[in-house]
């Protein structure tokens, strides 16, 4: 017997005042195929310096779009 998938929520209502976990897609052109996968830890960063001028979400590497968060 699987476990039900857990209520994944929407991007727009994460928190950024503390770890989270995101799902995210990133389509694979090679295979023509969209992959899904969770990065545990996440935190958010306003950005502002040099080497990251805008916001982004730590620990989601480059390439992956956030879907969904825990």
């Amino acid at each position: 017997m699987t476990e039900p998938a857990p209520p994944w929520k929407p991007m727009a209502t994460a928190p950024h005042d503390r770890p989270i976990t995101i799902q995210a897609e990133r389509w694979v052109a090679f295979y023509e195929t969209m992959r899904v996968e969770t990065f545990a830890g996440c935190r958010w960063s306003e950005g502002g310096s040099v080497r990251n001028p805008v916001p982004y979400w730590r620990r989601l590497p480059p390439g992956w779009s956030p879907i969904g968060w825990l």
